[in-house]
């Protein structure tokens, strides 16, 4: 898949400049490819337009040189923003105490769909999740998708 061969030519280099790099996504649309980097820097989790603007000629560079995709594309540089994925077993313990909804592959108490906060990951690897019900603990190959709550956040994070 294209999007994996992005992502490895990138997550080191991204790396090494102080960026951790959160999401590769490939989007065909009415003609017209566009590739999307979501990021942000090591050392706070934060990106702002300066980051962005970095990033993007970076990244640029880097994929003129090894040019994974063969046909024209427009490249959007960005961050998690306030509703951030979670793509890597890590990002679960660097958002420990963050509210987050997770949706699994296959339904779980009759649901796939969960809400409630991150305690971490134990060491067995497995993440655990309190939502307003019940804890679980959710191996991480289960989850389909995860964000942080968007309206948690909003509520809970201090926008400058």
């Amino acid at each position: 898949m294209i999007e994996n061969n992005i992502r490895d030519l990138l997550f080191t280099r991204l790396k090494v400049l102080g960026y951790h790099l959160i999401r590769v996504k490939v989007i065909n649309a009415s003609g017209k490819k566009t590739l999307q980097i979501m990021a942000e820097r090591i050392k706070d989790r934060e990106m702002d337009i300066k980051d962005c603007t970095f990033l993007s000629k970076q990244i640029s560079s880097y994929l003129e040189v090894d040019d994974p995709i063969s046909s024209s594309y427009i490249l959007e540089v960005s961050s998690g923003g306030l509703d951030r994925p979670l793509t890597i077993l890590d990002d679960y313990k660097w958002l420990k105490g963050n509210k987050v909804k997770i949706i699994l592959k296959e339904p779980f108490m009759g649901k796939k769909s969960h809400i409630g906060f991150l305690r971490g990951v134990d060491e067995k690897n497995l993440i655990i999740l309190k939502t307003d019900e019940f804890e679980m603990n959710i191996d991480f190959p289960e989850i389909d998708k995860a964000n942080i709550d968007i309206n948690w956040a909003i509520e809970n994070k201090q926008i400058n």
